[in-house]
């Protein structure tokens, strides 16, 4: 009987580890596949521009001071970068509305404004080519296209006079960002327009340019909510001047404050 009750736990107690024991022991001459982690990293997220723009459209053909304009535009904003070869691709659209501002036409000020309407579209390629601070910083070089569209509308007593001004710009530029903490954040870019083809036109006239060129740059402070969430806030500023037949010119300039929340993946 004795001999029977020990039997049948040297029984159990091998039974058990067998099953404890892996049941895909991992075989040095087996094919099977690796899991390795994706190289891929990206987020996505809204922002919010608030911004004070002017315009100062100089020559014979046409003549206008737009001042003080003030622009709220909601963007949406996404980029991806492969972290094993250091690309990225990055962009942002915004639509919004000028609400407020006033316009000159040859020495007469506009009675009222319009609300009228601004939009405009960003996309950059570029690359990772330096890495500073201990690796907690990196520098990018980058490239891309920008639209923007930017209609002023303002009231001279019964007339009304809408000035849209529609760029197609060419960037180059570059960009850094880095951490302080494991919650605070930073990010700078600044890029030139070395050439952009603008359109300007008026009630009376339109206008093409034989040439633009601009500066544009953008820096935000980010703090990490959670490990994925961020919330920030910083400033832009845009400036891109034309050149037309007959002398005429046109300075544009946008600026002002961002809010943005993001969520990386």
């Amino acid at each position: 009987m004795k001999t029977s009750v020990i039997a049948i736990f040297s029984a159990f107690t091998a039974a058990g580890s067998a099953l404890a024991a892996d049941p895909f022991p991992y075989d040095p001459g087996m094919s099977g596949e690796v899991y390795t982690a994706s190289t891929l990293r990206g987020s996505i997220g809204l922002r919010y521009w608030y911004s004070q723009g002017s315009l100062d459209l100089k020559g014979d053909i046409a003549s206008a001071k737009n001042e003080n304009v003030t622009g709220h535009t909601v963007e949406f904003l996404a980029r991806l970068e492969d972290t094993s070869t250091g690309f990225f691709t990055k962009g942002y659209v915004g639509l919004g509305k000028n609400t407020d501002g006033s316009q000159s036409q040859r020495g007469f000020k506009s009675s009222g404004w319009n609300t009228s309407s601004l939009g405009y579209l960003t996309l950059d390629g570029g690359w990772e080519f330096r890495r500073f601070s201990n690796n907690s910083a990196r520098i990018n070089a980058l490239v891309g296209y920008q639209y923007l569209s930017d209609i002023h509308s303002a009231s001279f007593d019964t007339v009304d006079v809408k000035i849209t001004s529609k760029f197609h710009a060419f960037r180059v530029g570059v960009a850094a960002d880095g951490q302080f903490n494991d919650r605070l954040a930073w990010a700078v870019e600044a890029a030139a327009v070395p050439w952009a083809y603008n359109q300007v036109k008026d009630n009376a006239t339109k206008l093409e340019s034989e040439y633009t060129y601009g500066f544009e740059a953008d820096v935000t402070l980010n703090v990490a909510l959670t490990s994925n969430w961020d919330i920030g806030i910083g400033g832009r500023y845009w400036w891109l001047h034309s050149e037309y037949e007959l002398d005429q010119s046109q300075t544009y300039q946008r600026y002002g404050l961002l809010i943005e929340s993001k969520y990386k993946f």
